[in-house]
């Protein structure tokens, strides 16, 4: 994962030409502390497709669909493998699978597409709804919550550390260890100590696991076949880093996110209350207008790609959540409209897409039909405006709710 700085470079690369520049800090930008998504939209008006920013080392960002469809499909070039100095970042750990190109990718990413397939994780439907029913039980008489800290938290990151076999007393400390690891502001020391923090805690699991199976999934990743052969130890951690930060994070921004549109939109509210066979579309379109995840690449060779000369090195961010709001892709982009068809970006595309999506939707229909059911309708505490953080994830800090 790629270190920010909060400098910016004294000179542009001589191979970047003046009219590609555009200074944008996605760590530290006032609109998008603001609000990230009208900020990420913002760009697609304010900067070219392809734009330089100096910020923070300095990078190369991309803003349009099919470009980051094509960028994705061509590892050759834009490679997710070829960054050494992102092992330094992560404490000298390769995470799996994203951290490597196809075909290696291919062979670590085969057995947690098995795990978490559809129908993998359709049996934990029951845990979700039981648990989303606890979290509301807590709430709901106070008319008032802080969605993030009282729910958005505690159900995705909870359900994530029992599926893997991780102590769920331990969740507060788990959080705040993937928060760090994932900021945008913390100094790359800092940054490579929460990563050999986490990897010690999760060698104890690993280390037991290799003892004794228990039925979870760092268990059956442990069994799991590569081309013949178990994963070993450096693999396991590989994977157990990846899961750790993809399930303490992304979803509980994608269900803040989510949930502050419905908010500050109470016909939408209403029309899901009245249909809930609509939460399942309603969920896509939600995530498509609140995406979360900027994918980070690495040029591995010179090349010129649509006009631009990138050189080997250079650094390149995929901002997926712009890309959502592309008017080449989707008509209308700043509208919520249900059953649109294109495919939003939210989760990626080609061999690094998401591999936890089933669950992550899985999560979100079952939450969104509980609140619906039996929260009344909740707006924005006027008295407290939602909080936002930015860099590689849009991540919201503070989320006050009010109804009743």
């Amino acid at each position: 994962m790629q270190a920010f700085s909060a400098q910016t470079s004294d000179k542009i690369p001589a191979h970047v030409p003046p009219e590609l520049v555009y200074e944008f800090d996605i760590a530290r930008d006032a609109r998008m502390l603001e609000d990230p998504h009208a900020r990420m939209r913002s760009l697609l008006f304010e900067a070219p497709p392809i734009f330089y920013s100096p910020c923070n080392g300095g990078q190369w960002m991309v803003t349009r669909k099919q470009t980051i469809v094509d960028m994705t499909m061509k590892p050759e070039v834009f490679s997710n493998g070829s960054a050494g100095e992102k092992k330094d970042a992560t404490g000298g750990l390769t995470l799996l699978p994203i951290s490597v190109d196809p075909p290696q990718h291919t062979m670590y990413r085969t057995p947690l597409n098995q795990q978490l397939a559809a129908k993998s994780v359709a049996g934990l439907e029951p845990s979700i709804r039981a648990m989303t029913n606890e979290l509301i039980d807590k709430v709901l008489a106070a008319g008032r919550c802080d969605f993030l800290s009282d729910i958005a938290e505690p159900l995705p990151v909870t359900l994530f550390l029992k599926l893997a076999g991780m102590p769920t007393n331990r969740l507060a400390e788990f959080r705040e260890l993937a928060l760090r690891a994932s900021s945008a502001t913390v100094d790359p020391a800092t940054r490579a100590e929460t990563f050999k923090h986490i990897a010690g805690i999760l060698a104890e699991t690993i280390m037991a696991r290799q003892q004794k199976r228990e039925d979870d999934l760092l268990s059956r990743l442990l069994d799991a076949n590569l081309d013949g052969r178990n994963p070993n130890f450096q693999e396991m951690m590989g994977y157990s880093i990846l899961l750790f930060l993809g399930g303490l994070d992304t979803v509980v921004n994608a269900l803040s996110f989510g949930v502050r549109r419905l908010a500050r939109d109470q016909e939408l509210q209403a029309k899901l209350r009245a249909e809930p066979g609509l939460i399942p579309g309603a969920v896509e379109e939600l995530l498509r207008l609140h995406g979360v995840v900027c994918i980070p690449r690495r040029v591995a060779r010179d090349e010129v790609y649509q006009g631009v000369q990138f050189k080997q090195g250079d650094a390149v961010l995929l901002l997926l959540p712009a890309a959502n709001y592309d008017e080449a892709a989707f008509s209308n982009p700043e509208q919520f409209i249900l059953g649109r068809k294109e495919q939003h970006q939210t989760f990626n595309t080609g061999p690094h897409r998401c591999v936890g999506l089933n669950l992550a939707r899985l999560e979100m229909k079952v939450f969104y039909e509980e609140w619906l059911k039996r929260v009344p309708p909740f707006r924005l505490d006027p008295q407290a405006p939602p909080k936002f953080m930015g860099g590689f994830s849009l991540s919201v800090t503070s989320l006050p709710l009010v109804w009743g």
